[in-house]
């Protein structure tokens, strides 16, 4: 089995013909390892923009690539791709650091050659994802997705003298990630087929919060909670309301008659509804209900005192 490791660059520029934002490709990069992860071949290309005439100041600053590189050494996205399929083959597996890379790809196919699937991948690992689970059950605290730079700090793989935000060294320095961590019977169970039917469904879907309480994607079960203290059966004593990307009502226990806040939420994912529930005491800000009081006080008080009377209007 072959492995490629693949990064892409893009620059987010305004596409006028309909008017929104477009991740458009700059740079492609690759490297290509053997069945015992040794170095078989790389891949580098820039890619001339056909959507902007300037690269924003942000990409030539993360990437170092100017806009004046780009015109000079770019070719056509047609041309770049052809000669990538051309290089990849169809038997390895690709990888990239996240599945960003493989989203913005997917776009720029749509876009320029009207496909809706990448026709020289295949057999696809999410690496970042790979990775950082391996790094975790080797003992590593990671709680959120972690960069390419900062998983080879942890790992003790020096990035001195690697240019980051570029495609090939990105790639390069993935690969020296994915020996690290690299587990052949584990690593098995990340792969899929992305020639299957609903791959690309699934990877341009973009999960929601359910914000309507009637939603036919709610399970109305999810929506009965119990008690936070006895753990009895509770009703819901007022109407639900959205907030904060979630639902909350009071509730009370039929049983010790405690009365609680619930709240739950609903976020529809490609092929799955996920909810989250959870309880709160009722609190009673007691310093702003006496501020209230005093305020309406002062105002009955106003509107017991006597009013000054007009005064009468002079007509010369």
């Amino acid at each position: 089995m072959e492995y490629i490791i693949l990064d892409n660059e893009w620059n987010t520029s305004y596409k006028k013909i309909n008017g929104k934002c477009f991740n458009e490709l700059i740079e492609i990069g690759a490297v290509k390892l053997d069945s015992k992860l040794r170095e078989i071949s790389r891949f580098s290309v820039l890619i001339r923009s056909t959507f902007t005439k300037k690269l924003s100041s942000r990409f030539q600053r993360l990437t170092n690539i100017t806009t004046e590189e780009m015109k000079e050494k770019g070719m056509t996205f047609e041309q770049a791709v052809m000669l990538y399929s051309e290089w990849a083959g169809t038997d390895a597996v690709t990888m990239t650091w996240s599945n960003s890379d493989l989203y913005v790809l997917l776009e720029n196919f749509r876009l320029r050659c009207d496909m809706n699937t990448i026709p020289f991948i295949g057999k696809y690992v999410d690496l970042q994802k790979f990775a950082q689970n391996e790094m975790i059950l080797k003992g590593s605290q990671i709680t959120s997705q972690i960069s390419v730079a900062n998983a080879a700090i942890s790992l003790g793989i020096p990035i001195d003298g690697i240019e980051l935000h570029r495609a090939l060294d990105d790639s390069l320095l993935c690969a020296e990630i994915f020996r690290k961590v690299y587990c052949p019977k584990r690593f098995n169970g990340y792969i899929v087929d992305t020639r299957e039917n609903d791959y690309y469904s699934r990877l341009t879907f973009k999960a929601f919060i359910i914000n309507d309480i009637n939603s036919p994607l709610i399970n109305r079960k999810m929506l009965e909670l119990k008690c936070d203290k006895c753990g009895a059966e509770a009703e819901r004593l007022s109407t639900w309301v959205f907030k904060g990307q979630s639902f909350g009502a009071e509730f009370q226990c039929k049983k010790c008659r405690n009365r609680f806040l619930g709240r739950v939420s609903f976020k529809k994912y490609y092929d799955k509804v996920v909810v989250k529930r959870n309880t709160a005491p009722l609190q009673t800000d007691s310093k702003s209900q006496v501020i209230k009081v005093e305020k309406l006080n002062v105002k009955a008080a106003q509107s017991k005192q006597p009013k000054p009377p007009k005064k009468e209007q002079v007509v010369e």
